[in-house]
């Protein structure tokens, strides 16, 4: 450890990259191999130093220009008191990642998907990606972990063409090998593709007279998923706006966990990168309101373990976040409704940190006319303040599922069930 310094730790990684990839006019594989050790210090200011070598000769130079760093920062920095960590953690990896059945699965998948589609068929574009990331950090308070992890996904984009081109897409994914996708009820998954790419063929635009209005909207789990997401970079600790959720009038049933505990998923860990056991967190229900920490931001009372970064001062980031499940039929929903619009899948979502605005682009969206899907729309956008959608739930499905995502270079999920928000604007 580094001497005369408040705080110091070092963190070691190793990962190892494979990516098979199977494209229109090419299959590709990539295998890549990287390590760094970092030391962070806390002195006057907050210092970190890294190198792409793990040995003595440059744990000393990181250690060095940690301590540097952390003289020539200035500012008011504390860490919240925790208890020590010592342990080891494996997450179980039951089939290897090989390339040769990685191929396999890919061409499998594409001639299925040509099959179902026949003359439909434009093109794919399936990338299933392994990394494998081992990990030790050793703090001056006697903290010594390692973890050693096992990532796998699987992201497929669709095309079709008739007239116009209709596209869909998935991604899956999990801790562990190739058992990952095993065991997937892939006839449901391909079918879902299929219909949405080619539904896309025959999507229309909301109508300008129907544009800017609100609308009762059935989120899907995926779209209810980056709604969670959302709603969580508002509860991060270091740039929270927990003011825009106090005196709201929620659902009962509405609940918004981050939980880094959940057996394989995507982000779940053991420890995150300052060394915290993770734990599950409330963030958001009637009556309740808890943020995201790190060590840097946690007070008296709050609890740190949603630290991520190491070659910068870490910052509290979701982990699994989702919505919890309640106990309405996804029939139940589409017949309440009577008249809507179904939004599906994900393009993108953004939230503006500092008034609540958000933004969600659906893959596509359906007119919901008299209890039943209708028309398909194409390039719809849903706007409103975070505040309205969450006092606006009236819904919320029994079956809840995860998507994997990246978060800044961190491996997280998000989800939920299908829910329902009576009154939202769509463009």
């Amino acid at each position: 450890m580094i001497p005369k310094a408040r705080y110091s730790d070092f963190k070691m990684v190793k990962c190892k990259e494979t990516q098979v990839a199977l494209r229109p006019e090419s299959s590709e594989v990539l295998e890549n191999s990287s390590e760094k050790i970092v030391c962070r210090v806390i002195d006057k200011g907050y210092g970190v130093a890294s190198k792409s070598k793990i040995d003595g000769q440059h744990a000393e130079m990181v250690s060095r220009l940690a301590l540097k760093q952390a003289r020539v920062a200035k500012g008011s920095v504390n860490l919240y008191p925790v208890k020590p960590e010592v342990g080891q953690v494996k997450y179980p990896e039951r089939k290897e990642f090989n390339i040769e059945e990685a191929n396999k699965l890919l061409l499998d998948i594409r001639n299925e998907l040509r099959a179902r589609l026949g003359a439909l068929y434009e093109r794919s574009e399936l990338i299933l990606s392994h990394y494998h990331i081992d990990s030790t950090l050793i703090t001056s308070e006697g903290t010594y972990i390692e973890e050693s992890v096992p990532f796998t996904d699987l992201t497929i984009y669709l095309v079709v063409r008739e007239i116009l081109l209709g596209f869909a897409s998935r991604i899956l994914g999990g801790k562990g090998g190739l058992e990952i996708l095993e065991g997937r009820d892939w006839d449901r998954i391909l079918n879902d593709l299929v219909s949405r790419a080619k539904d896309m063929l025959e999507a229309k635009l909301l109508s300008p007279l129907e544009r800017g209005r609100g609308f009762k909207v059935v989120f899907d789990s995926e779209a209810a998923g980056a709604l969670a997401h959302e709603i969580a970079h508002l509860l991060e600790a270091d740039v929270s706006q927990e003011k825009l959720f106090k005196n709201l009038n929620m659902c009962e049933d509405l609940l918004i966990e981050d939980n880094p505990m959940i057996p394989g998923a995507y982000g779940s860990f053991t420890w995150d990168d300052e060394g915290v056991r993770g734990v599950r967190k409330t963030l958001l229900k009637r009556g309740e309101i808890g943020l995201l920490h790190t060590r840097l931001t946690a007070r008296e009372g709050e609890i740190p373990g949603n630290a991520h970064g190491i070659t910068h001062m870490p910052r509290p980031t979701v982990s699994n976040i989702y919505i919890g499940s309640s106990d309405w039929r996804l029939k139940e929903i589409f017949e309440d409704t009577r008249n809507g619009i179904y939004v599906r899948g994900l393009v993108r979502a953004e939230v503006d940190t500092s008034d609540g605005k958000f933004e969600l682009i659906p893959e596509i969206a359906y007119l919901i006319h008299k209890k039943e899907l209708k028309t398909p729309i194409k390039h719809l956008k849903v706007a409103d303040s975070i505040q309205n959608a969450i006092q606006r739930i009236d819904a919320i499905g029994k079956l809840a599922t995860l998507r994997p995502n990246v978060e800044k270079g961190f491996c997280i999920s998000e989800g939920g069930p299908h829910i329902r928000i009576d009154g939202i604007f769509c463009l």
